[in-house]
């Protein structure tokens, strides 16, 4: 089965995350203690606390078991680019709370929607956008955002960036984990709202 760009993208995309993050190293046991020593409880406990508190604070920022294998975390969002001729086409992977929406609820309100159509954007290339679709995703055990959009330029070759523009908009994205991969180029970056730009040459 071949798969549409797109999603062929975001699964290089889900590989090269896991790559480059890697795996929590392994929590080695602890020696027995020498007789007479007196029980680690105490020490136990504190370790204990501070990951309890961290888990308490970002209650839904990760998610290790989810269906794609990246983690669900607050604040970034995945970003690929595929081109195909004059066309061009992206998919936004986001928590649904960076768009301010419940996760809860699982659904994008008229308002955000309105606010989509400038959320990515090409760079030169006389480009001319559709209408981008959202749709909301359960499947990790959290909610995700999906924003699917298209492009048809004129000049296509002429695109020299992918700029996320959604940080003024919706102010919870405090990252985007781009990519842009063609049959001859693969280009990656970390967007913030000082830098919302990928160069694609």
């Amino acid at each position: 089965m071949t798969l549409p760009p797109v999603r062929l993208t975001m699964t290089l995309l889900a590989l090269g995350l896991l790559a480059a993050c890697g795996r929590p190293e392994p929590v080695q046991p602890a020696a027995p203690p020498e007789a007479g020593a007196p029980e680690p409880a105490a020490e136990t406990e504190t370790h204990a606390a501070p990951a309890a508190t961290e888990t308490e604070d970002h209650a839904h920022d990760q998610d290790e078991g989810s269906a794609g294998g990246t983690a669900h975390v607050h604040g970034a969002a995945d970003l690929a680019l595929s081109r195909e001729g004059a066309a061009f086409e992206a998919e936004l992977i986001s928590p649904l709370a960076n768009f301010g929406l419940s996760e809860a609820d699982g659904v994008f309100t008229d308002v955000v929607t309105a606010e989509l159509s400038g959320l990515i954007e090409l760079v030169g290339g006389d480009c001319t956008p559709a209408v981008p679709h959202a749709e909301a995703d359960t499947s990790s055990g959290h909610t995700d955002g999906h924003i699917h959009a298209t492009w048809t330029c004129a000049d296509p070759d002429r695109v020299t960036a992918l700029r996320f523009a959604g940080f003024t908009a919706f102010p919870s994205f405090e990252t985007v984990n781009a990519v842009y991969i063609t049959d001859t180029a693969q280009k990656a970056g970390e967007l913030t709202p000082s830098a919302p730009e990928l160069s694609l040459k």
